[in-house]
């Protein structure tokens, strides 16, 4: 089972771990509830090294990765990024992922857990382009901050040019004489930033981080709230709503479309389903009835008819209660509808609910 580059320092602090799809990630270091008023109140200092990370280099480089993916890559000024999505031929995702484009090249990242490691999928389909693929998943870290004090600890840490980016810029900064990416990403719903270093700067970078604890209530955070305040705010994560057989549309990720691009693998699959202006199944939220929280899978069902299955289940801090994300249904997504989960334990109302569940946090696009 592979580790990140800041195992260690996880150690020393105290982290309590879990596997991840092939990972040993913190799923936290201290109590959730501690975590998560860090990501409402404070800054999240996360450790996402996990996630899959490559960089695209040569001539082609543009052309070719935009005819891979759902998004304008073409078109994407430097120094900006683009949340898309890898889609087969049938349509549906291979993965989603974030593409940012520097001054001489481009940078991905995407979740781990995928078919087929991202950067070795892509190396498919490069056939005769001037473009190169390098896997830089275990060479470079991947730190992220988030939360509404984010901006000023990046800041404190990295200057005051950082703190001018509009959501979705990238910037190349200088650090221990070298350098890392910085871009203001957010992951959860609230304000953040994601940096990328090489692997071997990453534990100074995350001292340096961690020494403002006092002044903008950094706190390390694991895998576990950072999950319950992504759900609250109703963004799908890979294989937890998002997965190989899903339409990227039915997950409701109409922002990782570009509708007016050239040719893409999967393009004709929803040009197909724009004209026709509507996909049969949709992602929802749920308030949960009860006290009994239906697993992943389980099918959803209007009387005797299955309308849908439950795919992330869980209590949400702020709302003080249990909520759910699944898919239902396009003639049951009215809120306030109620259907109910099949469980092993028993029947579970669930009460369908608009997303997002709590409201995002984050600044104005650039």
């Amino acid at each position: 089972m592979k580790r990140t580059p800041l195992a260690a320092l996880h150690e020393a602090r105290g982290a309590h771990w879990m596997e991840y799809h092939g990972w040993e990630i913190p799923r936290c270091f201290s109590s959730l509830e501690e975590e998560y008023q860090a990501l409402q109140e404070g800054v999240a200092l996360l450790d996402l090294s996990y996630r899959g990370k490559l960089r695209v280099t040569g001539r082609d480089r543009r052309t070719w990765l935009h005819g891979q993916v759902t998004q304008e890559i073409n078109a994407l000024p430097d120094w900006r990024s683009t949340y898309a999505a890898i889609l087969t031929p049938q349509g549906q995702m291979v993965t989603d992922l974030r593409v940012f484009a520097l001054g001489d090249g481009l940078l991905a990242d995407a979740p781990p857990g995928t078919s087929a490691p991202i950067p070795d999928y892509l190396d498919r389909y490069l056939i005769m382009e001037r473009a190169e693929i390098e896997d830089l998943t275990d060479s470079w870290a991947l730190l992220s901050v988030q939360g509404p004090l984010s901006v000023g600890l990046v800041g404190a840490v990295l200057g005051e040019e950082p703190t001018r980016m509009a959501l979705g810029d990238v910037r190349e900064e200088g650090f221990q004489e070298g350098c890392l990416y910085v871009a203001r990403v957010g992951h959860c719903g609230e304000d953040g930033f994601d940096l990328f270093v090489p692997a071997e700067r990453a534990p100074a970078l995350w001292a340096s981080l961690s020494q403002h604890r006092s002044h903008f209530a950094v706190h390390s955070v694991g895998w576990e709230a950072l999950n319950v305040r992504r759900t609250e705010a109703g963004i799908p994560w890979w294989n937890e709503e998002l997965g190989p057989s899903l339409v990227p549309l039915e997950a409701r990720l109409e922002h990782a479309i570009s509708l007016h691009k050239g040719c893409y693998v999967g393009q004709e699959i929803i040009a197909r389903i724009e004209a026709r202006g509507r996909v049969n199944n949709l992602m929802a939220g749920f308030f949960v009835h009860g006290s009994l929280l239906p697993p992943k899978g389980s099918e959803i069902y209007h009387g005797e008819k299955r309308v849908g299955r439950v795919a992330t289940a869980l209590h949400s801090l702020r709302l003080e209660r249990p909520i759910a994300l699944g898919f239902l249904r396009r003639e049951f997504q009215e809120p306030g509808a109620r259907v109910e989960a099949r469980t092993e334990g028993g029947l579970v109302e669930l009460e369908v609910a608009p997303l997002p569940f709590v409201p995002h946090g984050l600044p104005a696009a650039g």
